[in-house]
């Protein structure tokens, strides 16, 4: 008996991966747009220094909520399959990012003259990344409540809605009035358009203020050792590459790096489809003791599932070569070797992401912090190794080499 076996039928959780998947590949294409728009409207030095703001909008989101994110959706599916509501996961998760939102803010906020001169874009475009930060915030949020609701078809809607709302303003807006701290501006509108949505499409009752002292104990405890994995992540990931690059090269090389890395993202994202689908389900299963389904799910269903991206990844390897200048303008012609070694990246992540979910929800939060860590501080090392030598080439040398460390500890730790 399978995974999907155990869970119900095979039916439904076909039919949920089936329809995130076209969601989230629709709001794939409608971002792989965007970066076309992108590409062609700023320029290679524009679309790097886009790629930096962004970079540090996702470090605010790193220091207040995505270590929280797995935590809510594991301690909000539990709660919501016995009782129906998840108002106490809710909150509880609220009220530990409050704190350390406020903290990143203030210290963006001091420190930023030296943020807008690293940068290079005015001082007042720092306020432009708190509001982002909040806005996205606001969005991941509420996507986390239909995740853990596997309310799929309403997560999936917010992603589409999303990257449709920011491609329509970029779209539209005049090329005069185009610029950096505008088109972060334009992101930010779009996560508020769609959040004040998906507050429409939940019930009035849904997250209702309540009493969430134990749950946030138990939450903050399961989620603390997560702070230091996304910390480490950031250090393993491109937006800490991006950070390197800039140091020892010029920031068009920023944005030649950030387009590989898009690309790569639109393959990876099924990985991410399939281990979105999984955490609330393995969290269930593992509250049950249901142990044959998890093997099953080991032996059957997960090395059919890395057959089937690693063809994916060869497909795209295949056309890069003259797809991606023919796309973004001869320009952007040398990404193509970075998309390559980030194909082959992806691979030792599409592994990973498919054993997280069953850490997250067995509980060994510490194992996972031991892994990113380690993944991390190998991706430091090699980025300060091989940058100034091979430039954006060696970098994603350097991830190709992380991500693979991270996924043979994985493999390790669930054995």
């Amino acid at each position: 008996m399978t995974l999907i076996d155990r869970v119900g039928t095979m039916g439904p959780f076909s039919r949920s991966f089936l329809a995130l998947g076209a969601q989230n590949y629709v709001s794939m294409a409608l971002a792989f747009a965007l970066n076309v728009v992108l590409t062609r409207r700023l320029g290679v030095e524009d679309y790097g220094r886009l790629a930096m703001l962004l970079m540090l909008g996702q470090v605010l989101l790193l220091g207040t909520a995505n270590w929280t994110h797995i935590g809510f959706v594991r301690f909000a599916s539990e709660e919501f399959s016995a009782t129906g509501r998840l108002n106490k996961s809710f909150w509880s998760r609220i009220s530990i990012a409050f704190p350390f939102a406020l903290l990143c803010m203030f210290a963006l906020i001091w420190w930023r003259p030296f943020a807008a001169s690293y940068l290079g874009v005015p001082v007042w475009a720092v306020g432009i990344i708190i509001a982002q930060f909040l806005a996205t915030f606001a969005l991941q949020s509420l996507g986390a409540v239909f995740q853990a609701r596997q309310e799929m078809a309403r997560y999936g809607a917010m992603l589409v809605l999303e990257k449709a709302a920011v491609l329509t303003l970029v779209a539209a807006l005049p090329l005069a009035l185009l610029n950096v701290p505008v088109v972060l501006a334009l992101y930010a509108v779009s996560a508020i358009l769609v959040t004040l949505a998906a507050l429409f499409m939940l019930e009035r009752r849904a997250l209702l203020p309540v009493e969430c002292g134990a749950t946030r104990k138990r939450m903050l405890a399961f989620s603390f050792p997560l702070l230091i994995s996304c910390w480490a992540g950031f250090f393993g990931a491109n937006w800490f590459d991006f950070i390197i690059i800039r140091q020892f090269r010029p920031i068009s090389d920023v944005g030649l790096y950030q387009l590989g890395w898009q690309i790569a993202a639109v393959a990876q994202q099924i990985t991410i489809v399939f281990s979105t689908l999984l955490l609330p389900k393995l969290s269930i299963m593992v509250s049950r003791g249901e142990k044959s389904g998890i093997r099953s799910f080991l032996d059957r269903t997960l090395p059919q599932w890395l057959l089937t991206t690693s063809a994916l990844f060869i497909v795209i390897l295949l056309t890069a070569h003259w797809l991606l200048p023919a796309i973004f303008g001869p320009m952007f012609g040398d990404a193509v070797p970075v998309l390559a070694l980030l194909l082959v990246a992806s691979s030792s992540l599409a592994l990973f992401n498919g054993l997280v979910p069953l850490i997250s929800a067995s509980g060994l939060t510490w194992g996972l912090s031991g892994v990113t860590l380690m993944s991390a501080s190998t991706n430091v090392i090699l980025d300060y190794l091989l940058i100034p030598e091979f430039g954006i080439v060696g970098s994603a040398c350097a991830t190709v080499l992380a991500y693979s460390l991270s996924a043979g500890i994985v493999m390790i730790l669930v054995q």
